[in-house]
């Protein structure tokens, strides 16, 4: 039995799974970040050399008969990151073995189309819209960053709320219960402390993001302000799709369009908006993805494989997925 090893890295930790050409899952587990812009090339050569090194101790045999490793790595856009990685990779891993690395979004987009073409939108802490077409033209849009960017992430989302929230505090902002919600969350009682606990975080931008949960739950006790925050996300989520859609796909042609990351978690927040401003479009297909991201890495090694993955071989990975 011959073997693939896939690898979802992002800036926080990066997953890895060993499955045979079954579909079984023989390995997974979850290390530290392996994104280049957040580590340092020393640090991206020890966590592979990790990895590798762990899948051997668990699995010797195995590993000798590993014949593909697909990575999806947040970071790795750029040839020469790209290449930088490939290169780590190829020396840890048995000779035979081919290499293929991605950025961390294609991952994401074989989660739901299960390796067809189509779109996806990961929205959590930050925000971009990734695509591919028949004729594997790639293109983004969105992901420029918490500072000029990320329209319709966790970020901006708890941003606006927190702004919304020191507009009404001025008096120069329409009312919201937002203010009470967040003095609740901090435990305190007044602006300026609230400000101090968001500026000294030791990570003030996961800090941001995670308010988006109050924003939501602002939005749920139909508070006005809360709500166009919500309404306005959902609004730049589609705005992504349909920039991206015109890029790279004729018209009206079907297209899949994948939902993916941590706002698209709450069932009540944006994505039924989203599915709603979607439906205007007919030639979309929305689709919630069936495998965690790390499985659509192992979707992607099937394709460069030319192994017709089955509905048994889905079923396994969505089976190993929930667990």
């Amino acid at each position: 039995m011959e073997y693939i090893i896939g690898i979802d890295g992002g800036g926080t930790k990066t997953q890895v799974v060993m499955v045979d050409l079954k579909g079984n899952t023989v390995i997974n587990f979850t290390v530290g970040p392996s994104n280049a812009n957040v580590i340092s090339n020393k640090e991206l050569h020890e966590i592979f050399k990790l990895i590798f090194q762990r899948i051997k101790d668990r699995a010797p045999v195995e590993f000798e008969r590993v014949v593909c490793v697909y990575a999806g790595i947040a970071g790795a856009g750029s040839a020469e990151i790209k290449q930088q990685i490939t290169d780590i990779m190829s020396s840890l891993v048995p000779k035979n073995s081919k290499v293929y690395l991605e950025i961390d979004a294609l991952n994401a987009l074989y989660s739901g189309t299960l390796g067809d073409p189509g779109i996806v939108h990961i929205s959590g802490t930050g925000s971009v819209a990734y695509g591919i077409n028949k004729k594997k033209n790639e293109d983004r849009v969105g992901g420029w960053g918490h500072l000029l960017g990320d329209e319709g992430s966790g970020y901006s989302i708890g941003r606006q709320g927190v702004s919304a929230a020191l507009k009404f505090q001025d008096g120069r902002g329409d009312q919201t219960i937002l203010l009470d919600m967040l003095y609740e969350h901090f435990r305190v009682d007044n602006a300026r402390s609230l400000i101090d606990h968001i500026y000294f975080a030791q990570d003030m931008k996961r800090t941001i993001a995670s308010l988006s949960e109050i924003v939501f739950c602002a939005y749920k006790r139909n508070d006005c302000v809360a709500s166009q925050i919500v309404e306005n996300a959902a609004t730049e989520i589609v705005h992504h799709i349909v920039t991206l859609y015109r890029k790279l796909f004729t018209d009206r042609e079907e297209v899949k369009v994948v939902l993916c990351g941590g706002i698209f978690n709450d069932v009540d927040g944006v994505l039924p908006i989203v599915h709603r401003n979607l439906a205007n479009y007919e030639h979309f297909r929305v689709l919630t993805p069936s495998l965690l991201p790390v499985y659509g890495s192992i979707i992607g090694g099937f394709k460069q494989l030319d192994v017709k993955v089955t509905s048994d071989m889905i079923k396994r990975m969505q089976e190993a997925s929930a667990n």
